[in-house]
């Protein structure tokens, strides 16, 4: 006979934080690989400052993370719920028939935005599991009856050992798809050697339309169902609301904690309402319990009081209809999700929430950070006036706090905003262990074979140069002495200028040994020269390394150098689009980045501008590159205008990547430089 293991608890994804000692920036929560929150630690061994002194790949590759950090700063932050020891979800049963499925009866049809399934994190026998009873394959189809005679695929996925949905939802959107019912079908059963069963589980199916969770409260049906064990696994559980994930929170800190009652006499009851200004119709009701920062997140602690909602047309609740009524119990097992409450054919203009006391009068005191009322896929309750029968204003505590749209920790956002935005985050964090686990690499490779392995390496490199000049076409040894007459043009007209100037100045300094200020001036006329060669040496070297040919490398580079050209300047840098992995071709890569330095560099010169706007709008097909300043300008409309050189080599270089470059300036009206070229 079929039975599923017993599961001691199901886990969020993320572990308990342990006590941290580190010379960096400490991790907010210790995390699985998949979701870990990264830093850059520099280690300060002798291995690694070896390695940094023979190898400035190593410091170029940190910058890179540094880059991919500064984007994961705009995400959400991932969150860590509360063990669960009831309620787990859906669990297959003993039916040998296949495949196993299970399905959302959404009780009308819908047109969905995106659907999520969030995976089980448990202990079998001992032994945490992540992603327990996720399918290796599946697909959700939809349909408008119920034994799906006709239905459409909406999307049919099989998820990679290594890399699938275990720890982290999978989310999918959704366009033209309509049905009342939703169906998930396991085509491959997950499998354990511990427990030598295939079964099909899930912790929780969210439908999504508007940002509103259409599923919670739906009737759940399935081929088969481990029921055995209720409290555990039971189809009721897999459209409750209830995630490992808790809230849908943005970045924002919440400036308020929410809404407080406090009974300054012995009382029996206590109530808070919203009034949404006109009767409408009410299709779900949300409540979010409060969780100042300095409070253990234990709801039975937080609110434990029996509790009802009710919405009426009139302000004292006459003909109220009740929406829900909840023991402290039943409060307690949401953890740090909302409470949903989904309604049917409710129509009202106030929301009630009452919480009941002990027969005995006594205080009462209860808060809640957030009132959430749906109309549709509206919240009709933000900003709306909330009256209380014992409001509590005292610091971050007031009435109007339950409708301003935050927790008591930080904002509040869609759950489809909120699920896109954490798997960028999740692809983010990928890309950042890529490249943490090539800087490792390369210290250990730069330590190991030393400075004998570089020299031979430069040796080899120099050997397959020529091999591959003696054997190259007549075509590819032209533009390879083309590239080298431009690198020589930029050494030429750079490097050499910038050693001319220090020699001059050297020698004038020779001269001037009896006027200390002058020479001062002139010594530091060389180092500031001598700076802008370095810099201007390390652009050049980076224009030609290998493996520097990516988009994202670029973007990385251009935020850098407007960093360094900009320090005196108010500027932004804006980028549109995702950047790629593609490889950029070498001519462009150099002329893209040269016209880029030219422009900081005209408006560092010459501009007397205080501000700068920097906006790159990338696609596949073609790049825009738009750079504005508010500095004094001049007027290249007028017919007697005559471009200079600086103007003229920009033009050539964008003709040379097949581009097109604009130049739209006036008097004091600042300066508008912008660049479209075709992707390569």
């Amino acid at each position: 006979m079929f039975s599923a293991p017993l599961l001691n608890a199901q886990f969020s994804p993320f572990p308990d934080p342990g006590p941290q000692t580190s010379s960096g920036r400490d991790l907010r929560e210790i995390l699985p690989s998949d979701l870990i929150e990264p830093v850059i630690n520099p280690r300060q061994t002798s291995a690694d400052r070896i390695a940094r002194i023979f190898n400035r790949d190593l410091r170029d590759i940190e910058e890179a993370q540094n880059d991919i950090i500064a984007q994961l700063e705009k995400l959400p932050r991932v969150t860590r719920e509360m063990q669960r020891v009831t309620g787990f979800g859906y669990h297959s049963g003993g039916a040998k028939q296949r495949p196993k499925w299970v399905q959302i009866d959404m009780g009308e049809t819908v047109t969905p935005d995106a659907i999520a399934l969030f995976p089980v994190t448990a202990e079998v026998n001992e032994e945490t599991i992540y992603g327990y009873g996720f399918p290796r394959s599946f697909r959700v189809d939809i349909s408008n009856e119920e034994e799906f005679r006709n239905y459409e695929t909406i999307v049919e996925v099989r998820t990679d050992e290594t890399s699938g949905p275990k720890r982290w939802p999978y989310f999918r959107e959704l366009e033209g798809y309509s049905g009342r019912y939703i169906r998930v079908t396991a085509t491959g059963l997950w499998r354990s050697a511990s427990i030598a069963q295939e079964v099909f589980a899930l912790s929780e199916v969210m439908v999504l339309k508007g940002g509103r969770n259409l599923a919670v409260g739906r009737k759940v049906t399935a081929l088969d169902s481990e029921e055995q064990r209720a409290d555990q696994w039971s189809t009721a559980f897999l459209c409750d609301g209830i995630t490992t994930l808790g809230i849908p929170h943005g970045e924002k800190e919440s400036p308020t904690l929410g809404f407080r009652a406090k009974s300054q006499e012995e009382a029996t009851m206590s109530w808070v309402q919203v009034d949404l200004g006109e009767p409408m119709e009410i299709d779900q009701i949300e409540l979010i319990l409060a969780d100042p920062p300095t409070t253990v997140p234990d709801p039975t602690v937080r609110f434990p009081y029996p509790m009802k909602i009710e919405v009426s047309g009139s302000p004292d609740m006459r003909q109220a209809e009740l929406a829900g009524q909840f023991n402290p119990s039943q409060i307690s097992m949401i953890g740090s999700n909302p409470l949903v409450v989904p309604v049917n054919d409710f129509y009202g203009r106030y929301v009630r929430v009452t919480v009941e006391g002990s027969k005995k009068p006594s205080r009462i005191s209860f808060d809640l950070a957030e009132l959430i009322v749906y109309s549709g896929t509206q919240n009709v309750a933000a900003g709306k006036p909330v009256t209380a029968m014992h409001p509590l204003v005292i610091r971050s505590w007031a009435p109007e706090n339950l409708v301003d749209g935050y927790s008591s920790r930080r904002n509040l956002v869609s759950y489809d905003l909120w699920l896109s935005e954490l798997l960028k985050r999740n692809r983010l964090v990928r890309r950042w262990l890529d490249k943490e686990q090539r800087r490792l690499d390369l210290v250990d490779r730069t330590v190991t074979h030393g400075i004998t392995y570089m020299a031979g390496g430069v040796t080899g490199i120099l050997c397959f140069v020529l091999v591959a000049l003696t054997r190259g076409r007549v075509k590819r040894r032209k533009d390879l002495e083309a590239l080298r007459q431009r690198i020589a043009s930029d050494l030429h007209d750079d490097i050499g200028s910038n050693l001319s100037s220090i020699a001059l100045l050297a020698e004038l300094g020779k001269t001037e040994v009896d006027e200390p200020d002058l020479v001062l001036e002139e010594l530091t006329d060389i180092k500031a020269t001598a700076d802008k060669t370095i810099e201007s040496m390390r652009d050049i070297v980076w224009l030609i390394r290998p493996g520097e040919e990516t988009w994202q490398e670029m973007l990385a580079r251009f935020r850098e150098t407007a960093s360094k050209l900009l320090r005196a300047h108010e500027y932004s840098f804006v980028v549109h689009g995702e950047a790629h992995d593609d490889r950029l071709p070498l001519e462009f890569k150099r002329d893209l980045f040269l016209i880029y330095k030219e422009v900081l560099n005209n408006i560092v010169r010459h501009a007397e501008a205080t501000a700068v706007e920097i906006e790159i709008d990338c696609k596949r097909t073609r790049l825009q590159m738009r750079i504005a300043d508010n500095g004094k300008g001049f007027n290249n409309l007028d017919q007697e205008f005559r471009e200079g050189n600086g103007l003229r080599n920009l033009r050539m270089r964008a003709q040379a990547i097949s581009g097109s470059l604009k130049v739209r300036s006036a008097l004091n009206e600042g300066t508008t430089v912008q660049l479209m070229v075709p992707m390569p």
